[in-house]
């Protein structure tokens, strides 16, 4: 299936090898794959402010939080295209371009 606007598809082995190649250049940045547990750079539902997480008691607590929350990591996140370009949020990724997630975690980057 391809992108009918552009025609344009890319599959997420080539994702992954454009992620792998964007890290080098940015070694501040790893691939999601390539980092053993990510639980360390994402929030608790504890360490939100106090403000959202009474909005989210009204509104199905800390499972509805999981699932439909945003802003749940402590560190930069990006995604890598099938294509090779860096994207910061998930829905600015082309359609059928597929993608692999990136976090930053070191300080030097290159935009």
């Amino acid at each position: 299936m391809t992108d009918q606007s552009t025609k344009e598809f890319y599959s997420v082995d080539q994702a992954s090898q454009h992620a792998a190649e964007w890290c080098k250049r940015n070694p501040a940045w790893r691939r999601i794959c390539d980092i053993p547990d990510i639980s360390v750079f994402e929030k608790t539902y504890d360490e939100i402010p106090k403000r959202e997480r009474a909005y989210w008691e009204k509104n199905g607590g800390e499972e509805c939080w999981r699932e439909f929350g945003i802003g749940r990591t402590k560190v930069p996140t990006g995604f890598i295209s099938g294509k090779g370009e860096f994207f910061e949020h998930v829905l600015k990724v082309p359609l059928h371009h597929n993608m692999m997630m990136v976090y930053r975690v070191g300080k030097r980057w290159k935009p």
